[in-house]
């Protein structure tokens, strides 16, 4: 596993530094947005740009594929800074430090998420691959991130504050189509976590010019990855006696153990989709191989 760890400190530290130039060196007329927007994009994983670069790689792409790692960072950045709003999930904290409407107004972090959204599509546009394979890694960007993935995944996400009377109104054919919890539990965990994980990885594809065969399927180890990344972070949860203000979780929902299957079996599709298109050096399908073993082993 220490060639994976060398792996992604390496791509995230080209992450890192392309993504400072990128908001640091952003031309505007009014600072303070920016120094919100950079104060928001630093540290994280940055697993969602480290699958872009490497998918691309491993399908043969032999071009610049940072303008869309960086994308899809600034869409992760802006889905955190408004996920903390007191109007969402109402963290102070966020990284082991303040959030970004604690440390710059909410009235700030709404318009600081705003900015890293429509910045990561004029980032994406700065790429100088095919223009073809440009326009389909936006489109496929903007899917993943809107009302059909993580935007939807953060109403379902929502839900279960609002009054009856309100779900009615927003979702009045049972959006989930499902009236089982656990149903829409795991399809907010799709929606919410999974969508961009998938988006990550058919980016890579696109931008390779790969088979829509392929896409589907990296889309797919994607997806499934995704979902049990999420699954592990609420069991992670639940096991540290965190509640999260009650929301629905599949812990919670279907018990420890049973949720506990879910990632296992989600891990072991995942690696095994890798293997069919990309091979055992692939690092989505070692980074699952390396989740069994550290949480799940």
């Amino acid at each position: 596993m220490e060639d994976l760890f060398k792996e992604l400190d390496c791509l995230k530290a080209s992450i890192d530094e392309a993504m400072e130039a990128a908001v640091s060196g952003y031309r505007c007329d009014v600072p303070l947005i920016r120094e919100a927007m950079a104060y928001s994009t630093e540290g994280g994983k940055r697993l969602r740009g480290a699958i872009v670069l490497s998918t691309y790689k491993s399908l043969g792409g032999n071009g610049d594929a940072m303008p869309f790692a960086l994308a899809i960072e600034m869409i992760q950045a802006y889905s955190l800074v408004h996920d903390d709003l007191p109007c969402m999930d109402d963290a102070d904290m966020r990284r082991g430090r303040p959030a970004c409407h604690k440390k710059f107004g909410e009235a700030m972090g709404v318009l600081a998420g705003d900015a890293l959204l429509t910045l990561a599509f004029e980032t994406a546009c700065t790429s100088d691959l095919p223009p073809y394979r440009v326009v389909e890694g936006i489109r496929a960007l903007a899917y993943g991130a809107g009302a059909a993935g993580m935007v939807g995944g953060q109403v379902l996400d929502l839900q279960p504050e609002m009054s009856n009377d309100r779900i009615d109104e927003a979702t009045p054919a049972d959006p989930a189509g499902q009236s089982d919890p656990a149903e829409r539990v795991r399809l907010m965990y799709r929606l919410k976590t999974g969508r961009l994980f998938e988006t990550a990885a058919r980016l890579g594809a696109i931008l390779a010019g790969a088979p829509d065969k392929i896409v589907r399927r990296a889309g797919d180890a994607g997806m499934s990855f995704g979902v049990a990344f999420q699954i592990l972070d609420d069991i992670e949860d639940a096991s540290q006696g965190g509640t999260e203000d009650q929301k629905a979780t599949l812990p919670a929902t279907i018990s420890l153990e049973k949720a506990r299957e879910e990632a296992i079996m989600g891990l072991q599709r995942c690696q095994e989709l890798c293997r069919q298109f990309a091979g055992p050096d692939y690092l989505l399908g070692r980074l699952a191989a390396h989740y069994l073993v550290s949480k799940l082993g």
